[in-house]
């Protein structure tokens, strides 16, 4: 009996283990490589098409274009979180200081630091200390300054096509969106959050900043975020497709219960989905993750219930009377 009890309880064990297993990574495992890999070729092959037809058109953007993960969720967060989530990748858009052998496919980063005004003369000195690391920051910026020296519209657009990175201290990153203004929000250039509270670690810092890309969660059911640009090598757009795939819907509300579909685009092409569930389905992950059923979302059961009711209350609408004249 003992051992019959054991062999039940390994068995149990082993299956809630699966079943771990199978929810932690459910979307991650199931992401066809085939399938991403021929979505990422088509969006290039149409940017490619659409740059040949707008050839004599002059871009003050230059060829490559940005592309972009996009989350579709089945709820909306409850709430924003401004501050944009850091999401390492094995391919950065940026040249790194440890990184020699890249080819032309990354970008030399010129990046505007902007910090407190306290913070100014000592990040200045750590640029010269460290210019293999830090040499690719061409300016610091002072809050103050900022606000000062860059108040018209014309002024903040100046600075935002001066420099190809924006980084800041994350104690001020509150108080960047005023003081930067609509158009670093609506080009989504936001400054990315670094912290300067050890002097000493800050060209690590940076570094780390440059290999990453960043989500922000907003109120909406999409979520964007870049994996690379239509200059990269195919290969590498898909391993920088699963390495958000993999590091950033741990970081969304629901986790993967809540992804409906991932698909990938430009800004100027179609989403390509290349992950696709059911309402249903996802109800099913919920489940086995052990999240409580999502009240916002009604079930089959439930939609068709009150698809009825409705349609009861319609027909007695129209059965009862209107005025007891009519009654009478």
């Amino acid at each position: 009996i003992n051992k019959t009890n054991d062999r039940t309880m390994t068995a149990k064990a082993k299956t809630a283990s699966e079943t771990t297993t199978f929810v932690g990574s459910f979307a991650y495992t199931t992401l066809d490589s085939e399938l991403t890999e021929k979505a990422v070729r088509a969006v290039l092959k149409y940017h490619e098409k659409s740059r040949e037809e707008s050839s004599d058109k002059p871009s003050l953007l230059g060829d490559d274009r940005p592309v972009h993960v996009q989350f579709t969720l089945l709820r909306a967060p409850d709430q924003s979180k401004p501050k944009p989530v850091q999401i390492i990748i094995p391919h950065p858009f940026f040249k790194l200081a440890d990184r020699t052998n890249e080819n032309d496919e990354v970008e030399e980063p010129e990046i505007c630091l902007i910090v407190k005004e306290s913070s100014k003369p000592w990040c200045q000195e750590m640029i010269e200390k460290f210019p293999e690391h830090m040499g690719c920051v061409k300016k610091v910026l002072g809050l103050d300054s900022l606000r000062k020296k860059h108040t018209s519209y014309e002024q903040k657009r100046q600075l935002l096509h001066k420099y190809n990175m924006f980084m800041a201290d994350d104690r001020i990153l509150p108080m960047l969106s005023k003081a930067l203004g609509k158009a670093f929000i609506q080009t989504k250039r936001l400054p990315v959050p670094i912290s300067l509270t050890r002097e000493k670690a800050l060209p690590f810092a940076i570094q780390k900043a440059l290999s990453a890309t960043y989500m922000t969660v907003n109120t909406g059911t999409c979520i964007s975020i870049r994996a690379g640009h239509t200059g990269m090598e195919p290969k590498k757009l898909v391993e920088n497709i699963f390495a958000i795939a993999k590091e950033a819907v741990p970081k969304m509300p629901r986790k993967w219960a809540n992804i409906q579909m991932i698909g990938i685009k430009t800004a100027d092409s179609v989403s390509l989905p290349i992950y696709n569930k059911t309402p249903e389905t996802l109800r099913e992950i919920a489940k086995l993750a052990g999240i409580k059923e999502d009240v916002g979302v009604p079930s089959n059961a439930e939609t068709q219930n009150g698809e009825d009711d409705s349609t009861d209350m319609k027909n007695k609408k129209k059965r009862s009377p209107k005025s007891p004249l009519l009654e009478a």
